[in-house]
């Protein structure tokens, strides 16, 4: 971001310097317990409208990670059929691509007033702030998709309830000395002052 000078606040530097590392990238070692406490207590001062906490967090390290990849091909077949070994063996073997894979999630209250977008949106917020605080802490990580996500028996798998949400998966360890870091576009283009009246353009 050239367009921005370094600010002096170390948590704004930090925020600015902030970029997601490739999972292929990742090593060892990952967070630990420590590191991952620390995180999640960022993910916990998130905005959360009407109180509900709804963060939820599993971590996955050493073997229990090829089970999970056992979890995600399973899901794939489910979903493809017809799809190739090859295919199959890609999924399964995702989670070992990085130290410490966290899967992150939404204890969802259907029933409530807070619209369940808002409580996604409070969830979503604790993300980045985990997703941030271990950069912030030196580990490098990077927040991804997949269908799998959206597979009820994944949630089951993983101890979810079938109202909970799966967010992502935040693959973290240790980065490269020099990690990617793409272009960022000037923050100009992406705000604007409202004048009463005026028209979307």
């Amino acid at each position: 971001m050239p367009d921005i000078l370094p600010p002096p606040n170390p948590a704004l530097a930090a925020l600015l310097a902030r970029a997601s590392t490739p999972a292929r990238l990742l090593r060892d070692p990952g967070p630990d317990d420590a590191a991952i406490d620390l995180a999640v207590a960022a993910a916990l001062r998130a905005p959360d409208h009407g109180g509900l906490r709804p963060w939820r967090f599993v971590v996955v390290r050493g073997g229990a990670r090829a089970a999970l990849g056992d979890v995600l091909a399973a899901s794939l077949a489910r979903q493809a059929p017809a799809v190739a070994p090859e295919r199959l063996a890609l999924e399964r073997a995702k989670p070992l691509r990085a130290p410490v894979v966290i899967v992150a999630g939404a204890a969802l209250r259907p029933d409530h007033p807070v619209p369940v977008w808002e409580q996604e949106a409070a969830a979503a917020a604790g993300i980045m702030n985990l997703v941030n605080a271990l950069d912030a802490q030196g580990h490098g990580a990077v927040w991804l998709s997949s269908a799998a996500l959206r597979d009820g028996a994944v949630k089951a798998a993983l101890g979810f309830a079938a109202q909970d949400a799966l967010l992502g998966w935040i693959y973290a360890g240790t980065p490269p000395r020099e990690r990617p870091r793409p272009a960022r576009p000037g923050p100009e283009t992406f705000w604007r002052e409202w004048a009463p009246g005026e028209r979307m353009r």
